[in-house]
Parts: C-alpha cells; structure tokens; sequence
C-alpha cells in the first residue's frame, strides 16, 4: 500500500431546497481521512440549529472515526435524515444501533 497526499475524503454541505442543509460525505472517512474533512465540520457546526441531510451516496468505507463525525453532526443539528447510504455504511450504522438517530431511509 502506498501512501500518497491523495484525499480520501470529502464533505460538502449545500442549501436543501426544502430548507435546511444537505451534507453530502464522499470517498472513506476513517482516522487517516480526518484531516480533509476538519475544516468543513468546524465551519458546519459553527451553524445554527436547523434540518440536515446526510447524503452518502458516495461514502464507501467509514471506521470509528467516521461514526464519530456522524455523530457530532447529528448531536448538534437534532433533526438529521439519512439518504442513499451505501450498503457498507448503512451496514456498519445499523450495527452500532444509530438507524434512528441518524434517520436511516430504508432502501
């Protein structure tokens, strides 16, 4: 395995046209990945309350630290629902009991 400066992560957070944000997580978010993704949940949870979606469509591998990224998320904006997981996360959430919290959508 080769180590590279690649970034292995990403997240974006955009308007949701039916209010709210949508915070779309991409590639593998794990304890290596952290950093590239630093900036933009310190940015995220400097914003008020309000309705977010998770999309992570895109998010095909998350290990402890990426549930903790979730989980921050979700303890600050309360209202959280989860769209288009991949079959690996919604596995590994599902497992750890946070479907509900994090507003899993059934498949």
């Amino acid at each position: 395995m080769e180590l590279t400066d690649e970034v292995r992560a990403r997240m974006d957070v955009s308007d949701d046209p039916d209010g709210g944000l949508v915070v779309t997580l991409a590639g593998e978010l794990d304890l290596a990945s952290l950093p590239a993704v630093a900036s933009p949940l310190d940015e995220l949870l400097s914003r008020r309350q309000q309705p977010v979606v998770l999309d992570l469509a895109e998010l095909s591998f998350l290990d402890s630290s990426g549930v903790a990224v979730l989980v921050r998320i979700a303890n600050h904006f309360d209202r959280v629902r989860t769209r288009s997981a991949t079959q690996p996360v919604r596995r590994v959430i599902e497992v750890l009991g946070l479907a509900a919290r994090f507003g899993l959508e059934e498949h």
